[in-house]
């Protein structure tokens, strides 16, 4: 039978409650099992069911499609995370997506969704002994077959965990009586865009783009009024150098983000010496770039580099 797996919410529990309400994705459902229809599994293992920890959907305004994303959660201790265990998870979430596809017990929710070849295993080390140099090492080893039809697995650790966090936090607080939209920049003839929520390629890309409308009030003379200022903002995952400042300035004046009032690069530095790095090099660039214009450098919190004391 298939592992009797604890709800997805006991495994969220630590660190992901509110991972993907962040997210904006629409949930489908969570906590199903469904039936093992490919015998090429039960081969393996004594597999008959699949359990489906989630599945949502977000639209694609770049592809103009519903994307049904299912996800497996897997939350460990650093020493239970092992190779041979990330590819059994691995495996175990390639074959719930197969059987999902024509699965009867989801045919309600794979009809809202134009494509559901799309999951995310997402690993977290729950005891504060992560090692990211350790863990790439060990999805460089994951083998899989070649699919006739394409399948896109994306995989996220404490890495991707905490800088979506830090993301999101800053976003909360800074922009939580303001009209925060992610941006879509118009690529291959696209159309521009602004969204509530962030895609899947958004979220696992080293550039993540918004946009925020900031509506203050005035009192000028006995003149009342609302002032809106435009802000353009890019969260950079980016590793932190002089050559990355440069691509990061150009890239927004080739997406046409040249329009804005404001302008917020939002960094995540990996070092001490990247946040000094960012602090003496940054601004005096940038200001070079966007002459007339107000540019803020902000250091999301990385609390790998500055942790909190909870004790």
């Amino acid at each position: 039978m298939g592992e009797k797996a604890k709800k997805i919410g006991e495994k969220l529990e630590g660190f992901g409650e509110r991972l993907y309400d962040r997210f904006g994705w629409d949930e489908l459902t969570r906590d199903q099992e469904i039936k093992c229809t490919k015998s090429a599994h039960k081969k393996k293992q004594e597999t008959r069911t699949h359990g489906v920890d989630l599945y949502h959907k977000y639209y694609d305004p770049y592809r103009a499609k519903n994307v049904g994303v299912i996800t497996e959660c897997k939350n460990y201790a650093w020493d239970s995370i092992i190779p041979s265990k990330l590819q059994e998870w691995f495996d175990q979430l390639l074959w719930t997506m197969e059987c999902a596809q024509i699965s009867k017990n989801l045919i309600e929710y794979n009809q809202k969704c134009d494509t559901n070849n799309t999951g995310i295993l997402l690993v977290h080390a729950n005891d504060g002994k992560y090692d990211e140099t350790k863990f790439r090492e060990y999805l460089s080893k994951l083998s899989y077959k070649s699919k006739k039809n394409t399948t896109n697995i994306f995989v996220a650790s404490n890495r991707e965990i905490e800088r979506w966090d830090s993301m999101f936090e800053y976003i909360e607080k800074e922009f939580k009586n303001d009209d925060f939209k992610f941006y879509y920049p118009s690529i291959m003839g696209s159309q521009l865009t602004r969204r509530d929520y962030v895609t899947i390629d958004q979220l696992f890309s080293t550039f993540i783009f918004g946009e925020n409308i900031k509506v203050e009030e005035f009192n000028q003379g006995g003149r009342r009024g609302t002032l809106e200022t435009t802000q353009s903002i890019v969260f950079s995952f980016d590793k932190i150098s002089e050559n990355a400042f440069c691509y990061l300035c150009n890239m927004f004046k080739e997406l046409q983000l040249e329009r804005a009032d404001e302008y917020i690069f939002c960094f995540y530095p990996e070092t001490k010496e990247d946040s000094e790095f960012i602090d003496e090099r940054f601004l005096k660039y940038a200001q070079t770039q966007f002459e007339g214009k107000k540019v803020h450098a902000i250091k999301l919190d990385n609390r790998r580099l500055s942790p909190v004391d909870t004790k």
